[in-house]
């Protein structure tokens, strides 16, 4: 069940919304008579034109039951929903003009609620937080007539997120006190590591790039089959991590097999580095060769749309 509310200055086009007998059927009614929307808006409005200091002198609310809870309820339940809905934003109704409408337009049937602000003394309905005010009012009513309500499925969605993100922490400390275990034995190879984690049920799945390069790993706890960037469980085990570490690939057709130790790293992209702007100075001495070129003419092409249009003139 949601529950909602505002106040508003209320024009036509509101009350010929809510109104509307081919969208659903009036529910209820406190002191109007009027039968069209305009009708009940000028009734309302005889009240609203005691109080000249307001601007919104209208409270419209919606009260919408579950899908479920919405097939089910008679007229007279949400009548019964209805005056609990107002006991619980401490509206005295009966002392107030309103009009409630049920749309059964859609499948999820609510209640629409026009409630005049302004008082017979030209007093107003107090609206502070007025909108949290029917969202908790409508939690209440569902707990109190065992219907379903949407605050309490947020607070659960959220417990139970929360409930996931500590299980997967808890499961990222025990990978991290694993791979504490087994660097403490000193493997010395990437292989011989990997397949001590094994053992450990903790499995690794190899990253690898467009370039069949391998990027990084990925974690999978066997257990829970939970899986994750080995990045995400600690820095220590990304690739960089495990090689800063001292392991290193026996197999060298890995690109990491050239990254045993931080010099000869360093040594590589230093001589990318150069790579790179070697060629780049390369290709830029080839566009200023054919620039220069005594036969390069900027002459303007044939068809260029401009002559065209020359030519078409003269």
């Amino acid at each position: 069940m949601i529950g909602k509310a505002k106040s508003c200055i209320g024009g036509y086009s509101l009350f010929h919304y809510v109104i509307d007998s081919d969208k659903g059927y009036e529910l209820e009614r406190n002191s109007l008579c009027g039968e069209t929307p305009l009708e009940v808006m000028q009734e309302m409005k005889i009240l609203q034109d005691f109080n000249q200091r307001a601007t919104n002198k209208l409270i419209s609310m919606v009260l919408s039951p579950h899908v479920e809870d919405g097939e089910k309820l008679t007229k007279k339940q949400l009548r019964e929903l209805l005056s609990q809905f107002f006991d619980e934003m401490n509206i005295h109704a009966r002392d107030n003009q309103y009009l409630a409408f049920v749309h059964t337009e859609k499948r999820h049937r609510h209640i629409h609620i026009l409630l005049n602000r302004v008082k017979e003394d030209s007093n107003l309905i107090p609206d502070h937080h007025i909108g949290k005010q029917a969202q908790w009012a409508a939690h209440r009513i569902a707990e109190k007539n065992g219907l379903i309500s949407a605050k309490q499925m947020r607070i659960d969605k959220i417990k139970a997120t929360e409930k996931i993100h500590l299980g997967s922490q808890k499961i990222r400390k025990d990978i991290y006190r694993k791979h504490l275990l087994v660097i403490a034995k000193n493997p010395g190879t990437m292989e011989k590591y990997l397949s001590e984690m094994r053992k450990l049920g903790i499995s690794f799945i190899p990253s690898i790039n467009r370039q069949g390069q391998l990027q990084g790993f990925r974690i999978r706890d066997l257990e829970t089959q939970t899986e994750m960037k080995a990045s995400d469980v600690h820095r220590k085990m990304s690739l960089k991590g495990l090689i800063n570490a001292g392991l290193y690939f026996e197999n060298h057709n890995h690109l990491s097999t050239t990254m045993n130790n931080e010099k000869e790293n360093k040594n590589i992209f230093h001589s990318l580095k150069n790579y790179s702007n070697e060629q780049k100075a390369k290709e830029q001495k080839s566009v200023l060769d054919i620039l220069l070129q005594p036969s390069y003419s900027m002459a303007e092409p044939d068809n260029d749309p401009l002559k065209k249009r020359r030519k078409k003139r003269r």
